[in-house]
């Protein structure tokens, strides 16, 4: 359970300035706080050391970020000709095809260093914009990937990777991994501004929702959950997040980077729930704080989650 509450910060909360957004700090350099942090999640440094026992330099394992006070720099966004290339349309779900049942592996406890991926198996080593690929995330949690091609007892199997670019997929070992089936699915529809949650068939809970404003607005893609991470001890900072931050395995189209981290979207929380129904956040989805509780609590990690337009 979360640890127990302190009386947040107060201040004016003015609805029409519109608040910052979560931001995923780089991996090598630390965040500085200006300010008292949130708690920090507990976490055990793991051996640092690859595949053939080289030692190697963690990534960080700090607190949950800071978001930036306000929106989004200039500087941060960049022009068109620099921006990578869209994926391919995202068509809209189908209940009897896009929620079927889907595979997720899950890093093992005790592998705790790089996982290379590769192009094939046993093929050429594959390298990502951001960093390497961990068997635990910023946060020291275990990496959630979701099954593309393989089968339980193979050697190798075809992952996708909640890294950039988008829809970024790989070999890797499966020994390295635990199986499970997810049979969630988080709907989020940008033109409706709404969010919902399925177990197979069955609606769990829908909502309205903020979503992102026209400059950088919340993607439309297919992804899954790959971390859920609570904020209800909220500092004066982290209120605009909500009691739960949801991290998705994708991140924005528009921004680079954001606040000095990678611009990773999340469903989460509101400081603002009047707000619910409006296009004013980074790329982000913000919820009432009971649904995005509820969400937390029914939705394992790996829930697949579709974004349409």
């Amino acid at each position: 359970p979360p640890p127990t509450a302190t009386a947040p910060a107060q201040r004016s909360l003015d609805p029409t300035v519109e608040p910052g957004e979560l931001v995923e700090p780089p991996p090598t350099t630390a965040v500085p706080l200006s300010r008292t942090p949130e708690p920090t999640i507990p976490v055990t440094a793991p051996p640092q050391v690859d595949e053939t026992g080289v030692a190697l330099p963690p990534p960080l394992l700090p607190d949950v970020p800071l978001p930036a006070e306000f929106d989004d720099p200039e500087s941060t966004v960049l022009p068109p000709e620099q921006l990578p290339p869209p994926p391919p349309p995202t068509a809209a779900p189908s209940t009897t095809t896009a929620w079927a049942p889907v595979t997720i592996l899950t890093a093992k406890d005790d592998v705790n260093s790089i996982l290379p991926v590769y192009d094939a198996p046993n093929g050429t080593r594959l390298s990502f914009p951001d960093r390497d690929v961990w068997s635990y995330t910023f946060r020291g949690n275990r990496l959630v990937t979701r099954l593309l091609q393989g089968a339980p007892g193979d050697e190798w199997v075809r992952v996708e990777l909640p890294v950039r670019p988008n829809g970024a997929s790989g070999w890797v070992r499966a020994e390295h991994f635990d199986w499970s089936t997810v049979n969630h699915h988080i709907l989020i529809d940008v033109s409706d501004r709404s969010v919902a949650l399925y177990e197979g068939d069955d609606l769990i809970v829908s909502t309205s929702a903020i979503v992102g404003k026209p400059t950088t607005p919340t993607p439309a893609l297919s992804g899954f959950l790959v971390e859920k991470l609570p904020n209800h001890n909220q500092q004066e900072a982290s209120i605009v997040l909500g009691d739960w931050i949801l991290m998705l395995s994708f991140f924005s189209e528009a921004l680079n980077s954001f606040g000095g981290g990678l611009p990773r979207i999340a469903l989460h929380g509101t400081h603002i729930p009047e707000r619910v129904g409006e296009a004013l956040s980074n790329g982000c989805i913000r919820i009432p704080n009971e649904i995005v509780e509820t969400i937390a609590e029914r939705a394992p990690l790996g829930t697949v989650v579709n974004i349409v337009a």
